[in-house]
């Protein structure tokens, strides 16, 4: 951070330095002292300076355990120096004898930097997420033309979690003003002292604030739960009688699709796929999607014993232009038996697909079954319904499966593909069923549903 940075730059012109530190325990404390030339003024018959010396080793001789000490004066080698400032024990770095002979050893002698100084504590802190106080002891006002409160500020809002607090120890009102905004701005406390009696009570104050067990930081607002998805019907057709007007059948056989009990019977024992040039009974819904993102979804039962059986429900333009899902099996030898589900995007004659394995391990012969076990699988969708759906989210289309399985867990088993990308809807929503490669028998279907639902967020 720029402040760091400047702190660092800072401490490098003073010529400051602080001895290799421990690692930083739960409270970490800064003391600066004023030992400007003002703390040779008396009270009571005693310099201001003694005063401060007497009580401050006190405190120094009675660290809280888990706190960590150092030690900062300013004014005490120069008489007209602003970078008379030197940090005279880092955190942890001196015992506390070290640290009251340190003490006895300072002779006020110059002016009060305070924004300096308090820049220079702020270098003294390592970054971490510790308790960090800098406790500031003065007698008098900034000389030396810095702005204390706006260090203050900033070390406030550091790189570390530091607080500020200010004693003032017999000031008057220019310097109480300013070392409150200082402990203002730094989110500490001030205190004030006018004699040797009320320095102890305010250091012993400020002492046992900063050496009290932090307050527990709030716990994180649970996230939100995702909304769910706002769905709304936009078509829908069960099949209840006759063909609607809707439905525009392609490369008609009459002889090969039916509505009855409410379903749509369709056979075929031909090859037909979305890329076959006149695919038989190619049902295609002649209505608008809805704007936006939706799902397409298709109900069916079947017998599909030809073991190249093939459904295919999506979008469709032409043979060399569509988007959609597939549900196929491929009964042979050898443990190779399978059944799948795919998304494929023809685009001017250039496919892409994503294939996923329904029945058996995998797509071709690390399946792991055989045709007889393909077989029974299959049976049970002859009653049990398999819905084939397209997702449009944005640009994006996938495509999943679901034949009614539960997981142990009692969760729906539903397959889903990796999504493929169309700029523009590659036609309308179609269907048909046929095989995609020869084989003996024919497929029959029974569809129960088309339905689209809009789906907003």
């Amino acid at each position: 951070m720029r402040f760091r940075a400047a702190i660092s730059a800072f401490l490098v012109s003073a010529g400051l330095t602080a001895a290799a530190l421990p690692a930083a325990a739960a409270t970490n404390v800064v003391y600066i002292l004023d030992a400007s030339n003002s703390m040779w003024g008396q009270i009571d018959g005693t310099a201001k300076i003694e005063t401060a010396r007497e009580v401050m080793g006190d405190l120094l001789a009675n660290v809280a355990e888990g706190t960590t000490v150092g030690l900062l004066a300013y004014g005490h080698r120069s008489e007209g120096a602003c970078d008379d400032i030197e940090v005279l024990s880092g955190l942890g770095a001196e015992t506390p004898e070290a640290l009251l002979a340190k003490l006895n050893e300072l002779k006020p002698k110059g002016k009060t930097p305070i924004a300096g100084a308090l820049q220079a504590a702020a270098g003294v802190f390592p970054t971490n997420d510790a308790n960090n106080n800098v406790i500031l002891i003065s007698d008098g006002i900034e000389t030396c033309s810095g702005d204390p409160c706006a260090v203050a500020a900033d070390l406030a809002k550091g790189g570390v979690d530091t607080k500020v607090h200010a004693v003032g120890f017999d000031v008057d009102d220019a310097a109480r003003e300013q070392l409150e905004c200082i402990a203002e701005k730094g989110n500490g406390s001030y205190y004030n002292a006018g004699n040797a009696d009320e320095l102890k009570v305010a250091l012993a104050e400020v002492k046992e604030v900063v050496e009290a067990a932090p307050e527990p930081a709030p716990e994180p607002e649970p996230e939100p739960e995702p909304a769910e998805p706002t769905l709304a019907q936009f078509f829908f057709d069960g099949f209840d009688s006759e063909l609607s007007e809707d439905w525009v059948v392609n490369n008609p056989n009459p002889d090969a699709f039916i509505v009855e009990d409410g379903n749509l019977l369709m056979i075929n024992s031909t090859i037909a796929g979305f890329n076959s040039d006149t695919p038989q009974n190619l049902i295609v819904l002649k209505r608008d999607l809805p704007k936006g993102d939706w799902d397409a979804h298709f109900t069916f039962t079947g017998e599909f014993k030809t073991g190249k059986d093939n459904v295919t429900f999506g979008l469709f333009k032409d043979s060399a232009n569509y988007l959609a899902g597939r549900f196929w099996s491929n009964a042979g030898c050898c443990g190779c038996s399978h059944a799948g589900v795919g998304i494929y995007k023809n685009s001017g004659g250039t496919i892409t697909k994503f294939e996923r394995p329904v029945i058996g391990n995998a797509i071709g012969c690390g399946a792991g079954m055989s045709a007889e076990r393909l077989t029974s699988e299959l049976t049970e969708n002859e009653t049990r319904p398999i819905r084939l759906s397209l997702h449009k989210r944005g640009r994006s289309y996938h495509v999943s499966f679901d034949r009614g399985e539960v997981a142990e867990d009692g969760t729906k088993i539903v397959v889903e593909t990796d999504p493929l990308t169309s700029l523009r809807a590659p036609g309308e929503i179609a269907f048909l069923i046929g095989k995609w490669k020869q084989a003996d028998g024919e497929v029959l279907i029974n569809i129960d549903s088309v339905e689209i639902v809009s789906v907003s967020e």
